[in-house]
């Protein structure tokens, strides 16, 4: 029965993943340079909210990076953790995951991860094939890269969402 209740929510609803304003946390000096940033930008009146990320790493980034994405909720004025939280070496993420690694390739992002300046302009969710199963409306989405062996942070930061639940195919 449950199941096929899921099935039928997967089928008829979408989530739409808008971003508001995105915040730096904290950058490492000895990976990142300290003039990273992280922002939302929107083009026109009726365009798509877009995510941009510009920095200089100092290293190049491989399976030496683990990526961690955490969706928290906001309950009683605080972000509280949900369910939704991804953990990915960097590679595996970038070509094998298919919701946040095919943003990323989408925009041009390589693995391995060079060396050097990156504006990684234009990043948006692709949800029309994700399944609306979300219950709550605002969150915030927190980004962890930090090094696989030692767990030693290297660059955070997180985005202010809303996620609205949509019919499929408007």
């Amino acid at each position: 029965m449950l199941f096929s209740i899921l099935c039928w929510i997967y089928a008829t609803e979408c989530m739409e993943v808008i971003p508001e304003r995105a915040n730096v946390v904290y950058m490492n000096p000895k990976y990142v340079y300290t003039n990273a940033t992280v922002n939302v930008r929107r083009y026109g009146r009726k365009s798509r909210y877009y995510i941009n990320v510009e920095g200089v790493t100092k290293h190049t980034w491989t399976n030496n990076m683990t990526f961690t994405l955490v969706v928290t909720q906001l309950l009683h004025n605080e972000y509280r953790p949900s369910f939704v939280e991804l953990k990915y070496k960097l590679c595996d993420l970038i070509n094998k995951e298919p919701f946040v690694g095919e943003c990323l390739k989408h925009v041009g992002v390589v693995c391995p991860l060079p060396a050097g300046y990156h504006n990684i302009m234009n990043i948006t969710a692709n949800t029309e094939n994700f399944p609306s199963v979300f219950p709550f409306e605002h969150g915030r989405i927190e980004v962890l890269l930090s090094l696989t062996d030692t767990k030693e942070h290297a660059f955070m930061f997180h985005i202010v969402a809303t996620f609205k639940q949509k019919p499929k195919g408007k």
